[in-house]
This record gives C-alpha cells, sequence and structure tokens, in this order.
C-alpha cells in the first residue's frame, strides 16, 4: 500500500485524481491510501509520512512550487508529481527534485506514466531512507547522511553529517530490520553503523568519517570485520 497525499484545492480535481489512482491501482495490483489536503499550509501542518505526493502549483497563499521547496527540508526522497495548468512551471519543478509534471485536465495515460516512475524510485529507495518520529513530526532521512544509531533504553540517537544529533523514540532491533538490504553492519548490541561511513577498523574499534569511535563487542567482531570486509570488497 502506497501512503499517497494529494494537495488540490478544488475538491473536484481532487476526486479526480483519486479515481485515477484507484484505477491504476486495480490494474497493477497496488493500492494507494489516499489523503487529501486543500491548500499548501495544510500540507505543511500535516505530521504523518507518505510514500508519494501529487501537488497542485496553482493555490492561493503558498504555492505548491513553494511548498515542495519546504516538503524537501525534511524528506528529500518522497517522489513529487505536480499538477498544475501552466506548461511553463515545468523547468522549476526539476529544482525540487520533482519526478513528474502532469497539465490539466489530467489524463489516465499522462497519470500513468508518472506513477510508473514513482513506484520504480520508491523501490529503488527503499532501505536507503529512514522515517523518524520527531516531537515536530516524522522527519524522512537519507541513509546517505547518517553516520550511525545508537540507543539508550527505548531513545534512539542518530548521529547524522554536519547536524545536530536527531533523538527519537525506537528500537534498534526494528531499525535493523528495516534496513535488512542496506549497508549497515550493528557493532555492539547498542549501535548500528553505517558502512559507507566507516574510514577504518582496527582492533577492537571502527572509526567514522566524523571522527568518532566505535567499540566492536567481542560476540559481533567476526560479523563487523567479514561484514565490512565484504561490502567493501565490492561483493555488495
Amino acid at each position: 500500500m502506497y501512503r499517497t497525499l494529494v494537495v488540490e484545492d478544488e475538491a473536484q480535481e481532487a476526486r479526480h485524481l483519486t479515481d485515477l489512482l484507484t484505477r491504476y491501482g486495480k490494474q497493477h495490483g497496488v493500492e494507494f491510501k489516499v489523503t487529501w489536503r486543500s491548500s499548501a499550509m495544510e500540507m505543511l501542518s500535516d505530521k504523518g509520512h507518505y510514500d508519494l505526493c501529487l501537488l497542485d502549483i496553482e493555490m492561493p497563499g503558498i504555492n505548491g512550487m513553494e511548498a515542495a521547496g519546504l516538503l524537501r527540508t525534511y524528506d528529500e526522497t518522497i517522489p513529487i508529481i505536480f499538477v498544475t495548468n501552466l506548461a511553463k512551471y515545468a523547468v522549476k519543478g526539476y529544482e525540487v527534485g520533482a519526478l513528474g509534471f502532469i497539465v490539466k485536465p489530467v489524463s489516465y495515460g499522462g497519470l500513468s506514466l508518472s506513477l510508473d516512475r514513482a513506484l520504480r524510485a520508491i523501490g529503488a529507495n527503499a532501505g536507503r531512507s529512514v522515517a523518524v518520529p520527531t516531537e515536530d513530526g516524522v522527519r524522512v532521512v537519507p541513509l546517505r547522511s547518517i553516520i550511525y544509531v545508537e540507543v539508550t533504553k527505548h531513545r534512539l540517537t542518530y548521529h547524522i553529517e554536519n547536524e545536530e544529533p536527531l533523538e527519537a523514540r525506537g528500537s534498534l532491533v526494528q531499525l535493523e530490520e528495516e534496513l535488512a538490504e542496506a549497508p549497515v553492519v550493528r557493532v555492539s548490541k547498542s549501535c548500528l553503523a553505517n558502512m559507507d561511513k566507516i574510514s577504518l577498523v582496527r582492533n577492537a574499534e571502527v572509526q567514522m568519517t566524523n571522527g568518532d569511535l566505535l567499540r566492536i563487542s567481542r560476540t559481533h567482531k567476526k560479523e563487523v570485520v567479514d561484514k565490512v570486509t565484504d561490502y567493501l570488497g565490492g561483493r555488495r
């Protein structure tokens, strides 16, 4: 099931997009759980996490292009498909990493092509980003930005490149399961490291790209050495 956010100020247009999504889902054996927001302000105050966003550009107040720029500050990976009356915005769409651009009236064929690309992008991003529940809502953090994650009791601390650590309630075991296909390795009972961010392995420690030294527990040492060697050796 794909959690889909439709941002459209006209209810009739929103229903039309929802109907097209339902039609596509039936033809391709997938399901879209659609949430409708009628303005960019409603979208930005929504604390949910979505897999896909269909975003109208011409809306009162904050327009869709401006909203997309703000959306990218906390979710770098969600596929955005713009819907608008004016094709002149197409070039600007690339500035915020838009996946598709559809001119109204939206046809099934036009939306289908964009959805094909969107589902491929979602599949490619699986395990490549982490949804972190914070007090301000869910923040989607690309895995490439995470150096390592450690747990204390039931609190996870995400150490992120060029940022202050991000704390959230969670389970390291569950996070490890979510990232089963990603290049991460458990260095100890309380720490999960991104192998792309390991700069050195020596004795019972790994040094990360930010200079932090993580101690490898005795029970995880063989796994860490074997997994890191295999990964850095190119057998990913």
